[in-house]
């Protein structure tokens, strides 16, 4: 076959000056042709073959004919020569030939119309450009008059997505199906930026090659896969899907690893795409080290809402992080389910279902994706949480109740101290209009917790680590009102009042007494200030404003025979400074004669370029009285390290920046009265197209369990056009050890991303100590890659 050019000739107008007739006659109609939506990624079936001498590849797509203002049956014809050829009812152009109809461009060196058997014949250097842009081209082609079928020798087409099809000979047999003899696919550029051929980076060729559009999929016969033109792989019968369908059935891009605990390990997907509104995907995971792992996923969307349900399985041994197995072979599987559901224009509902009968089963199998909730309440890492829950929202109210259960998988959790939450009751009322000039809302919450186990506080051996657990209800009444006063100055002042009476019942089965009820009163009264100056200086807007919060409270009553479930992680900063109550949840209140201070500093340059400056603090009329017993493991309500126990709190000092597009960096920390740092973090972002990624350090003096230090990155880097590399890295500063680290070597270009990435995992949990893997990713445009990986050329 002759080779096919990396660039198209266009004859033109001058053609037609320098003595082109022209002519507008009653011309054959043409197929229309409509190009699909952008398709998702799809799977692609490894199966490929071996013939030689194959065609080289169509070049890039000229742009897709123009509006010729023709109408409906318009036609029109340019070239050097046109003969009218009656007596044989033919007609025939040569030279620079140029022929347009309802969007369709037909060029060659000669054209043929034979009048009676309704063909056209095009020889030498012929095109067919559609309406859609899709260009075919052949040394010669004859089409029947509605461009439905035909037949080319050297013919190549470049359609939608860069897709590339080039054969010996091709049969046009309908709209829907194309028949190519000795033939190579490849969405690879195949044309250097001067024009010369290249090499494509890869390609199936194949002796036969059929396009079925209407079942998606192109099918090969002796199909060899290449890359960068050496044979890798032969079969007999290969197919994928249709580069134009959206969504069918089939194999996606096998992943390989290879580490201490599993030995070589290959996953391979299968996607059955069941139909338009739901698909399966079934992943097992062969191992020679352990027994495989069956992992699958089923989605579904309806009218309504969607759900999504993943589960997977093993039959076992328990083995460590060097793959030796102990313990008894059993069976070994997880689900993770969730779904959201429209009930009306009011009412929703949702659930996740998220459970292993193995706690390790994540990390022994490298499961990804297992802690992205996308429903209504989310767990901490390390926690799976099953919920039901019903909403209710409209303009001015909010309505939603929930159930709970959670499940810890680390080496440390009991999983009776998590308390099942059912249920989990929370309201929120805000009147139309005005209520004595300003904004009020009203809040109801309640909660009943049923506890099994809890710590023993007093335990001295493995044996008692637990003792019966405390069952507690509560209920809480909220009442907020606010109301905003700008003055003509500038000054924001917002008086509020906030009322909350809680009420707690609480069951502690280990304590004598058992069961007691306790309320308390948490109201505060206050004034929020702020008074912002704005100038004009050098092209950027400067901003600098005090602001001030005034609180008026009664001195907060923290009962330690109430338990704390919602209120044990805590952080002080500039998020939470002008915070009524710091604490998330209900169980732990703050309280008393308060002043909360900061002034902030805002530059903006335009164009997304700013920064701003924060620092601040917190004064109390008096220190917070100490907790008698011991709650959640400490004997102040605030953590001893941050000053919020005393008169006066630690600075809080927060700063980020944008100085250019793509690069920005933050900083955060506290310094107590002594300039000591009792925590800070800082950290920069990237956000380029050859660079992406993060750089955090932080160090925490403020916990019970002692000061945290780390250091984190993570990123991709492109070093050149094609070549780059990966890394992330957690380093625990602490202990000098690392807890991460993976660094992966990429190549990647227009049609595909191959990585190879060695990790290491340094944390040790339960049985799985230190561990180290070496693992391929892989993506091909049109083919798709993994089930994971996110690359997609679409």
């Amino acid at each position: 076959m002759q080779a096919v050019w990396c660039s198209w000739r266009h004859g033109g107008r001058a053609a037609l000056l320098a003595g082109s007739a022209l002519a507008a006659v009653s011309a054959m109609p043409a197929a229309a042709q409509t190009s699909t939506d952008l398709p998702i990624r799809r799977p692609g079936m490894v199966a490929p073959v071996l013939p030689e001498d194959l065609p080289k590849i169509a070049p890039i797509r000229p742009p897709p004919p123009g509006p010729d203002d023709l109408g409906q049956n318009g036609f029109y014809i340019e070239a050097d020569n046109l003969i009218r050829d009656d007596k044989n009812n033919i007609w025939i152009a040569r030279g620079e030939v140029e022929a347009r109809y309802q969007g369709h461009v037909i060029r060659g060196d000669e054209v043929i119309y034979r009048v009676g058997p309704g063909t056209v014949t095009v020889n030498g250097h012929g095109q067919l450009i559609n309406p859609n842009g899709t260009v075919l081209m052949a040394d010669h082609l004859t089409l029947d008059d509605k461009l439905r079928a035909g037949f080319a020798r050297g013919f190549s087409t470049i359609e939608p997505h860069n897709i590339r099809f080039a054969a010996d000979v091709a049969i046009r047999r309908s709209t829907e199906v194309n028949e190519l003899d000795r033939a190579v696919f490849t969405p690879c550029n195949v044309c250097a930026s001067d024009g010369r051929s290249v090499t494509p980076t890869w390609s199936i060729q194949a002796s036969k090659v059929i396009e079925d559009h209407t079942k998606h999929i192109v099918y090969y016969r002796n199909a060899v896969i290449q890359v960068k033109g050496i044979p890798v792989l032969y079969a007999p019968v290969f197919w994928h899907p249709d580069p134009e369908a959206k969504r069918v059935s089939g194999l996606l891009m096998p992943e390989a690893e290879i580490s201490k605990d599993r030995g070589f390990s290959y996953q391979q997907s299968y996607y059955w795409a069941i139909s338009p509104s739901q698909e399966l995907y079934i992943t097992p995971q062969i191992n020679t080290k352990v027994n495989p792992l069956l992992d699958m996923e089923y989605r579904e969307r309806f009218y309504s809402g969607q759900i999504d349900i993943r589960g997977g399985y093993t039959y076992e041994q328990d083995f460590n992080s060097n793959g030796h197995r102990f313990g008894d072979l059993t069976s070994r599987s997880y689900i993770l389910a969730d779904g959201s559901f429209n009930l009306n224009n009011y009412w929703s509902w949702g659930f996740t279902a998220d459970r292993a009968s193995d706690r390790y089963i994540f990390q022994k199998y490298d499961v990804q994706n297992v802690y992205e909730y996308q429903s209504q309440y989310t767990a901490l890492s390390q926690q799976l949480l099953s919920q039901i829950h019903a909403t209710r929202q409209d303009v001015n109210s909010y309505l939603s109740i929930s159930t709970l259960s959670f499940q810890g998988l680390s080496s440390s959790d009991i999983n009776g101290t998590y308390p099942l939450v059912a249920p989990l009751v929370e309201a929120h009322y805000e009147p139309r209009g005005a209520i004595l000039g300003g904004r009020l809302q009203m809040t109801a919450s309640g909660v009943l917790l049923n506890q099994s186990l809890q710590l023993n506080p007093t335990s001295v051996s493995p044996t008692d680590l637990t003792e019966p657990g405390i069952d507690s209800r509560r209920a809480t009444g909220e009442i907020n009102w606010l109301r905003t006063f700008i003055l003509g100055n500038g000054m924001r002042l917002d008086p509020f009042l906030d009322v909350r009476e809680d009420f707690y019942d609480v069951n502690d089965r280990a304590a004598p007494g058992g069961f007691k009820t306790y309320g308390r009163n948490v109201s505060n009264l206050g004034l929020d200030f702020s008074w912002p100056f704005m100038r004009q200086s050098g092209g950027a807007t400067v901003v600098l404003e005090p602001l001030a919060q005034l609180l008026i409270a009664p001195q907060a009553d923290n009962n330690p025979n109430i338990p704390n479930e919602d209120s044990q992680a805590f952080n002080f900063d500039e998020t939470n400074l002008f915070s009524i109550n710091r604490f998330a949840g209900y169980d732990l209140v703050d309280g008393g004669e308060r002043l909360n201070l900061a002034g902030r500093a805002t530059v903006d340059w335009g164009d997304g370029e700013n920064a701003q400056l924060m620092i601040g603090k917190v004064l109390r009329a008096h220190p917070l009285a100490p907790v008698v017993q011991p709650l959640a493991g400490r004997t102040s309500i605030y953590p001893v390290n941050t000053g919020l126990n005393a008169t006066s709190s630690d600075w809080v000092v927060a700063a980020n920046t944008t100085p250019f597009p793509g690069v920005s960096f933050f900083g955060r920390g506290l310094l107590n009265n002594n300039a000591n740092i009792e925590s800070q973090e800082y950290g920069v972002d990237l956000a380029y197209d050859n660079a992406r990624g993060y750089l955090r350090y932080d160090s925490d003096n403020t916990q019970p369990g002692g000061r945290i230090s780390n250091i984190e990155a993570a990123g991709d880097f492109f070093v050149t056009e094609h070549w780059g590399f990966s890394l992330v890295g957690v380093r625990d500063l602490e202990v000098q050890e690392w807890r991460l680290q993976d660094l992966g070597l990429i190549y990647r270009n227009e049609c595909i991303r191959v990585e190879v990435v060695y990790q290491q995992q340094g944390t040790i949990n339960g049985a799985l100590g230190k561990s180290d893997a070496v693992y391929l990713r892989l993506t091909l445009a049109t083919l798709g890659g993994q089930r994971n990986n996110d690359d997609d050329f679409r």
